[in-house]
């Protein structure tokens, strides 16, 4: 039975560890810095804040109470977050629990520094919401786009060269047929003009033989 109760137990006190994380924080708001600035807070479930305290980059202390689940915004009374080398640190109980880059913002603007997959991104603000982070966005885009032209097979068609057109008259168009037929009335001329000049020839040698019979 202990055998079973104490991994059942291990995953109980596993689930119930805390995800708590600095999410999201504006420290130059549009307008006057004075109430406006905030840092917003993140965790998949319910927590207690009993003991939390933050610290900015100057090492001044604002200690949390309450409880929150998923989002927490923190709103400061007065200018507390600087514009230039500014960090914000998490911790409990005094332990260090989560901290952020020390970043710029000199914009005064509605744009915040955003935690967006172990990065700090400077993009418009989700107060109490998702983070709008746009390289995430980006990257989905870009891993659609490879995936459909992986998918999909490109074919550049092969040039044809244009056909020649080439113009022939009538002499230049003869089959074989035509030639043949050609041969033989050829030699068909030339034998009927040998065979008359050799009835000449013998007519001529006749008439001469019958001539000095005669004399």
């Amino acid at each position: 039975m202990k055998r079973i109760l104490l991994p059942l137990l291990l995953i109980i006190l596993i689930s119930n560890i805390s995800a708590i994380r600095i999410n999201e924080f504006e420290s130059n708001p549009e307008g006057p810095d004075t109430g406006n600035e905030w840092v917003e807070l993140y965790d998949r479930g319910d927590i207690d804040l009993e003991g939390y305290k933050l610290v900015n980059n100057d090492g001044d202390e604002i200690v949390l109470s309450g409880s929150f689940s998923k989002y927490y915004v923190y709103t400061f009374d007065k200018q507390w977050l600087d514009n230039k080398d500014e960090g914000i640190f998490l911790y409990k109980d005094g332990e260090l629990v989560d901290e952020t880059d020390v970043v710029d913002d000199g914009a005064n603007d509605d744009f915040a520094w955003s935690y967006c997959s172990k990065d700090w991104e400077f993009v418009e603000e989700t107060k109490d919401g998702k983070n709008d982070c746009k390289k995430e966005e980006d990257q989905d885009e870009s891993d659609s786009e490879i995936q459909l032209t992986n998918n999909v097979v490109q074919e550049t068609p092969t040039a044809q060269p244009e056909p020649q057109v080439i113009s022939l008259g009538a002499k230049d168009i003869k089959s074989e047929k035509d030639k043949k037929n050609l041969d033989k009335s050829d030699y068909a001329l030339y034998g009927f003009i040998g065979f008359c000049i050799l009835l000449i020839v013998l007519f001529i040698i006749k008439s001469t033989y019958n001539k000095n019979e005669f004399e």
